[in-house]
């Protein structure tokens, strides 16, 4: 089977969760299908317009509106996702960038504007968060919040009515696109987020002593992780471990490590306790010294590739019960806390699988992205044989009307 992919990032290499979710599945996919992905991305970016990485085709376009939308979303005068009316008015355009016709289609939010115009008989919106839900929980970060999330829930109606199946990355969300959106069941799947198994690994004890020397991490240092990109919800859980957890410990032995954009917002913050490393393609060096990773998040959409990438490394991890959603089958292997007791579940020093002498238990293993493309690839190959591939209009080009509200 052919496969598209249409999204508004550059998925390699993939820094943060979205294009990490975005790759890791089309990863996976490439392994028994055939996989072409469309990246929409900025004008500076250099990488080539055509390459084969891990078996898929990714295809780059670059969208002069794009830069005008961050700069309008600096400033909080609009969110990001008004990108998607350019992409809509230029879908045919940006279909014609696929170079032959396929039996699939999976489009992110902003770019479900190419149902209208690819052929591919399986339009499938592949939603990272309801995000509705999420522009509500940071609605200071934009003027007129009520109308820009009025405008945002019809966008995502939109590609979950034109959508032959919803793609999503847990029950809470699957449960929130039926109730929001009238979603039948047989055209909602989950598929979890998961860890990059190419790269993430467990390391052996010399791999890790190289690793801690290298961050100046002392023998019996207890170094707790928290990675994270630079959005509304890791920052407020960084300043939470930054001003109320590790001021507590710093005198106990405790070092906190930082990776990721997030640490922009650290403003130059030189604690002895804290290591930061800016945004990395590989967090292998930081997932080796670390003894736990930490995901004290309490709003967000979607789920945290950070925990199953915490897990696959074999750290202790330790999440606020918001911060599980989406993992209810790794709840065994994680410590549980909410923000008032994280300290004290972090003073207790829990030990990992791989410190406990343990194999990678099979519920963390099963988060692999290569297993999870391939279920992808199972629903999409049943969805087709079933032959309930088309929602009503999924085939019918959009109006200038209907283009124009995108």
């Amino acid at each position: 089977m052919l496969i598209h992919a249409a999204t508004d990032n550059d998925i390699h290499p993939p820094l943060f969760g979205g294009p990490q979710r975005t790759f890791g599945l089309l990863r996976g996919l490439a392994r028994r299908h055939e996989v072409e992905a469309l990246c929409l991305v900025p004008n500076r970016n250099t990488a080539p317009r055509a390459e084969v990485v891990a078996g898929v085709r990714l295809l780059r376009r670059k969208a002069w509106y794009t830069s005008a939308v961050w700069r309008l979303e600096q400033a909080r005068l609009a969110p990001m996702f008004l990108a998607a009316a350019g992409h809509t008015a230029a879908a045919g355009g940006l279909a014609r960038a696929f170079t032959q016709p396929a039996e699939a289609l999976l489009a992110d939010l902003n770019l479900a504007g190419l149902f209208g115009a690819d052929p591919a008989p399986l339009k499938v919106y592949t939603a990272h968060n309801v995000e509705f839900d999420r522009l509500r929980m940071t609605r200071a970060e934009v003027v007129t919040p009520g109308f820009w999330t009025a405008r945002l829930r019809a966008l995502e109606a939109r590609a979950v009515e034109r959508a032959g199946l919803t793609v999503v990355c847990g029950d809470e969300d699957a449960a929130r696109m039926r109730e929001l959106y009238g979603a039948r069941d047989e055209c909602v799947a989950v598929i979890p987020n998961g860890f990059d198994e190419t790269a993430i690994h467990a390391p052996g004890p010399e791999e890790r002593a190289r690793a801690r020397a290298a961050l100046g991490l002392g023998e019996r240092e207890y170094a707790a992780l928290f990675v994270g990109s630079d959005f509304p919800h890791n920052r407020a859980a960084l300043a939470w471990l930054m001003d109320d957890v590790m001021p507590l410990l710093a005198g106990e032995g405790f070092r906190l490590l930082v990776a990721g954009s997030v640490t922009r917002a650290l403003a130059g913050r030189r604690e002895g306790w804290l290591v930061a490393r800016p945004e990395m393609p590989d967090l292998a060096p930081v997932l080796q010294a670390a003894d736990a990773g930490l995901n004290p998040v309490t709003s967000g959409g979607g789920s945290n590739v950070k925990l199953p990438t915490y897990l696959a490394a074999g750290l202790a991890v330790l999440t606020t019960p918001f911060g599980l959603r989406g993992f209810a089958s790794l709840k065994p292997w994680v410590v549980i806390a909410g923000l008032e007791g994280l300290t004290e579940a972090l003073r207790a020093r829990p030990a990992g699988w791989l410190a406990r002498g343990l194999s990678m238990p099979v519920e963390v293993a099963e988060h692999a992205w290569g297993r999870l493309g391939e279920r992808l690839g199972e629903v999409l190959e049943a969805k087709r044989r079933c032959g309930g591939v088309l929602a009503t209009g999924a085939d019918r080009p959009l109006s200038a009307a209907e283009r124009a509200g995108a």
